[in-house]
């Protein structure tokens, strides 16, 4: 692979990183790349400068939370039964505390994590009963 084929892999897969994983329009990236010196155009950069505009685009986060705490797939189904609930991030922190003694869903056993999906699920099926009893029935 030449160099010029090397430096266009890298702008191409700068722009994928822009698009898929932060979904930046091409002004949001010219502006972080002029943050971070690199200046406004991808094709005036050499190699290790895209190299080096490439890793720090895979290495930093979408978000400022640690990595620790992003949820696994177990936890995102968690995640979704709080939303459904209608729980805040509060209310499921506060739940954590006082049953587990933990804050975040990640410090939890597998079998706390088991409980407490138990737990939701069996509190979203209340919830589906007592709105299937409160809703009126059609007269026939």
């Amino acid at each position: 692979m030449t160099q010029i084929e090397r430096e266009r892999k890298l702008r191409q897969d700068i722009q994928a990183i822009r698009i898929l994983k932060y979904g930046w329009p091409e002004p949001v990236l010219k502006g972080v790349m002029q943050h971070y010196g690199f200046g406004s155009s991808l094709r005036s950069l050499a190699e290790p400068e895209l190299s080096r505009l490439k890793s720090l685009l895979v290495e930093n986060r979408k978000h400022g939370l640690p990595a620790e705490y992003t949820y696994d797939k177990q936890g995102m189904f968690m995640f979704a039964l709080t939303k459904q609930i209608g729980w805040s991030d509060s209310d499921l922190r506060a739940y954590l505390i006082k049953h587990y003694r933990k804050s975040h869903w990640n410090l939890l056993t597998t079998a706390e994590r088991r409980g407490v999906i138990a737990m939701l699920l069996n509190y979203q099926s209340k919830q589906a009963n007592k709105q299937t009893k409160t809703e009126p029935e059609e007269d026939s």
